[in-house]
């Protein structure tokens, strides 16, 4: 799970900092702005996409939880402690995509905020 999960930042971390690079190209600029004006969007912008990229990772390593435990109650074949086991795995994991869910339209509304 932590080579998963290593992997998976890895190449988060690649894809935000090359991919931002790509979109820069393609921006249209304005003349009538200032040249550094563009320097703190593209910052905040850059800043949002991580934060909605690791929300992102995070919530799929919960659903991935709760398939987890879904299997692990299915083949549990009247254990109860192992039905006990997956049913917390559950409750902590909807949890878990409720919070990721609300910390994502507060990184969405703070973004929006801030411009």
């Amino acid at each position: 799970m932590k080579k998963l999960i290593l992997k998976a930042s890895t190449l988060l971390m690649t894809y935000v900092v090359m991919g931002s690079n790509a979109m820069a190209q393609s921006a249209i600029i304005d003349p009538n702005t200032r040249p550094d004006a563009s320097v703190d969007g593209e910052f905040s912008s850059n800043i949002t996409t991580l934060i909605n990229s690791l929300l992102a990772i995070l919530g799929l390593i919960a659903v991935g939880f709760l398939i987890y435990a879904g299997v692990l109650m299915v083949t549990a074949g009247g254990n109860d402690e192992q039905v006990t086991k997956a049913r917390k795995i559950i409750t902590y994991a909807v949890i878990g995509i409720v919070i990721i869910i609300l910390s994502w339209s507060i990184v969405g509304f703070v973004a929006g905020l801030l411009g």
